[in-house]
This record gives structure tokens, sequence and C-alpha cells, in this order.
């Protein structure tokens, strides 16, 4: 049997490997973005494009997320998270003049908000997918930064630079739930192909 057949025979597999594949581009565009808001911190006009990217991005990740589990009806958590990072987006642009506590205020909330869909979908994800452990880690982590955000937005020595931080501990959770469902795709595919 073809892999493709073995894919369309066997739905969790194919679940599995379109989820790495979204793990793997997640994890590219969380450490690029990091590499870059650094390398970039001195040129607002470039930062504020990253600031809006990042939740522009994640509500992409989400909208695909959705469509991959659309067969099971139940994707309220991923279209819930669409439109909290598009409100995020929005958020950003409103409170980009007022300096950088109000935009780690609007991060803070979105982590936190986010962070809990993340750590609620994963608990679910459990029995179906494997690497949901570090998810559930990055969900609690998203929540735990979220608020460091906003209790330290107004320190002076907490910065955008921060948001790098947040974003590099997101690269390596979804690195490594990608690594985990390679194992998974090619145990579900491998089955079927006996």
């Amino acid at each position: 049997m073809s892999i493709l057949k073995s894919l369309k025979a066997n739905p969790s597999a194919n679940i599995a490997l379109l989820m790495r594949n979204l793990y793997f581009v997640r994890a590219a565009f969380a450490l690029a973005w990091a590499i870059g808001l650094l390398s970039l911190i001195n040129m607002p006009a470039l930062v504020i494009s990253l600031l809006i990217l990042y939740p522009a991005f994640d509500a992409g990740s989400a909208l695909y997320d959705a469509y991959v589990h659309r067969a099971s009806k139940n994707t309220l958590a991923q279209t819930t998270n669409v439109v909290i990072s598009l409100l995020t987006v929005i958020a950003v642009l409103v409170v980009i003049s007022m300096g950088v506590p109000a935009i780690l205020r609007v991060f803070g909330v979105w982590a936190i908000l986010t962070g809990g869909i993340e750590l609620i979908t994963a608990i679910r994800r459990w029995k179906e997918l494997s690497g949901q452990a570090v998810l559930i880690f990055g969900g609690a982590v998203s929540i735990i930064g979220g608020s460091s955000f906003i209790a330290l937005a107004g320190k002076p020595t907490f910065g955008l630079s921060s948001l790098a931080g947040y974003a590099l501990m997101g690269s390596w959770q979804f690195l490594f739930s990608a690594l985990r469902l390679i194992k998974q795709a090619r145990q579900n595919t491998q089955t079927d192909l006996h």
C-alpha cells in the first residue's frame, strides 16, 4: 500500500503528519521572529511590523490547525485562538504609540489567553497525538510568561527583548512536539502498510 493511500486510510496518521509540519513551521517562525526582534530592536518601524506579524502568524496557524481537525467538528479552541490573535493585532496597532509597557501588557493578555487554550487543547489531544506533554508545559509557560509581561511591563529593565525569550521558548516547544509526531506518524503509517 502506498504512503498516500495509507494516509487516506488512516486519518490519525494524516493528522500527525500535518500537525508535525505545522509545528516545524511554527518552530522556525518563532526562532526567526526572535532573532529578527533582537536584531532590529533599534529600528522602530521594523519592530512594529514584527509585533503585528507574530499574532497574525499565530492566527493563521490556529486557522490551519482548525482545518486539520475539521473532521472532529471540535475546533472551538482553534477558532477562539484565531479571534484572540486577530484582536491582539488590532490591540497592538492601538497601543503602539503608548510605548513598550502597553505593548507588553497586550502581549501578556494574549499569552495568557492563548496559553490557556493551548493547555486545554493539548490535554484533550493527549490520547490522539504524541508530543502533547510539551504543549501542556508550553501552555502553562505562556500563562506564567503573560502574567510576568503584565506585572513587569513598567519596569525599566523589562523591554521588548523579553518577548524574544518568550518566542524562543515557543520555538523549542514546537520543535520538540514536531519531533515527537515524526515517531507517531511513522508508527501509524507502518501499521497500515502491513
